[in-house]
């Protein structure tokens, strides 16, 4: 049996922890609606579908929105877009993914390549400034720990969403 509060209510959990994460909350609201009713579905069609779940929200569920949105989710991995400007855009979620794996998986990247970075600057500064090399050393440290760290969750998270 469908129960339209506790969705409306998954939905807008889903909502408020994109919020938290810095991305705008209709982003977890699309994310939510594209879980719970799996289909292609067109910008417009989920910004009525929005508009029905969320009628008192007038401005996050606009198309614009929705387009915006659904930009922040595809650069993640988190929706997967079909079609073209001529046949039109049609969206769906990548069961396999999630913002927050996604998250963790760009954030791995974006340390691998500060590590990278640093280790380049310690080889040219080490002798002359052990001030310098220590900050470095700290942060390349700093560094690997969260790639440990995001390591071990990614593990945790195999075979688990999908």
């Amino acid at each position: 049996m469908v129960s339209p509060d506790m969705r409306k209510e998954f939905m807008m959990i889903i909502g408020e922890t994109y919020d938290q994460y810095g991305y705008p909350e209709y982003c977890g609201w699309i994310e939510g609606l594209l879980l719970l009713e799996q289909k292609e579905w067109s910008q417009r069609d989920i910004s009525q579908r929005l508009g029905e779940i969320f009628p008192e929200s007038k401005y996050p569920t606009s198309v614009p929105s929705v387009n915006r949105a659904l930009k922040i989710l595809e650069s993640y991995g988190v929706v997967e877009r079909t079609g073209s400007r001529k046949t039109g855009f049609r969206y769906s979620l990548l069961t396999s993914s999630n913002l927050l794996i996604s998250m963790l998986q760009q954030l791995q990247i974006v340390n691998l390549e500060f590590i990278k970075k640093m280790e380049a600057l310690e080889v040219r500064k080490k002798k002359r400034d052990p001030d310098l090399a220590r900050a470095i050393s700290y942060q390349i440290e700093m560094a690997n720990v969260w790639n440990d760290v995001i390591e071990e969750l990614m593990k945790t998270n195999e075979g688990g969403v999908g």
